[in-house]
């Protein structure tokens, strides 16, 4: 497909998926057409004289970006969204618990949210951990896309806990104490109140997805699974997280080292997204070591839209019927 844009007047760069946003943004002097995949979701913004990042007026598309408000985006001809994630909005049929629990490790109070599928709240099943838990119970609706699923057969059922960050870059990006409070505080004070059987699964976005492989890694008595989508596992401990471009692997390297793990892994990310090649590398790691793996690829960039687009495909992963 051609994407053919006309900046606006006031505009002095263009912003998009193409540069990762923040990675060298185009000046709108040299802007071209240029070709994105037939079935892309694809977004982009203008930044304006004084730096700040604004819309397009020209497209009329609803902003789908829930981190920022001046996302526009474009489609593709062939652009499909998981039917899913897509069917008209109802309310959890399951029972939502909040809970509010006191961390020692953390010296303050967090709250986290779990769902259990109507009639299982006592149940022992599989529990799954999500990162970002706001934003995947709010935007990523992945308590209604589990009841559709559990409905068709398709899935079984499961306790879903969400856990937001507070500071998410200083807790997801290589703290071992905060992993330490999702394992021995947030897993125990959660697991005390309802049914598991053992059996759980890791699941987490960019950063989130980073931590998911690292709490599975370190351990594998506890989980089974990992689900990361666009993991950041360019990333290093090393590096300057103001600029998440740079990284040498870390993750990949302790995967390396380590030895195989009985874990099943779960990736997908975006093509258009600077992480599709570290993605990619550790999937092959994984593969070279036995690991159970695969990498789903979607021609989109690094946003909800496009987490969204796999959540069902990441259900029926951590919870084959």
């Amino acid at each position: 497909m051609l994407v053919d844009l006309k900046a606006p007047l006031w505009a002095t760069h263009f912003l998009s998926d193409l540069s990762d946003w923040q990675k060298g943004p185009l000046p709108v002097s040299e802007m071209r057409p240029f070709e994105i995949p037939d079935d892309s979701y694809f977004e982009y913004a203008y930044q304006d004289e004084k730096g700040d990042r604004r819309p397009d007026p020209d497209n009329p598309n609803p902003r789908l970006n829930p981190w920022w408000d001046y996302a526009c985006n474009i489609t593709g001809p062939d652009y499909r969204p998981d039917p899913l994630a897509e069917m008209s909005p109802r309310r959890p049929q399951g029972r939502v618990l909040r809970l509010e629990v006191e961390s020692d490790l953390l010296e303050e109070n967090r709250r986290v949210m779990v769902y259990s599928p109507a009639g299982q709240a006592h149940a022992s099943l599989p529990v799954v951990l999500f990162q970002d838990g706001k934003a995947y119970f709010g935007w990523g609706k992945v308590p209604q896309i589990m009841d559709r699923l559990l409905d068709r057969g398709e899935i079984q059922p499961a306790h879903l806990v969400f856990l937001p960050p507070r500071e998410r870059t200083r807790e997801y990006a290589f703290n071992p104490v905060f992993r330490r409070f999702v394992v021995e505080e947030i897993l125990q004070e959660i697991e005390g109140r309802i049914g598991c059987d053992d059996r759980r699964v890791a699941w987490g976005a960019s950063l989130g997805g980073l931590l998911s492989a690292q709490l599975a890694w370190e351990h594998p008595q506890l989980f089974q699974k990992v689900v990361a989508q666009s993991g950041a596992f360019l990333f290093s401990e090393d590096m300057d997280l103001k600029n998440p471009f740079a990284g040498n692997e870390s993750f990949r390297q302790v995967v390396q080292t380590g030895g195989p793990r009985d874990i099943a892994w779960h990736l997908d990310c975006g093509t258009l997204e600077w992480l599709a090649d570290s993605n990619r590398r550790l999937q092959e790691t994984l593969a070279a070591q036995g690991a159970n793996s695969s990498l789903t690829l979607r021609n989109a960039g690094h946003n909800w839209v496009n987490w969204r687009n796999g959540i069902a495909a990441g259900l029926r992963f951590a919870l084959p019927a």
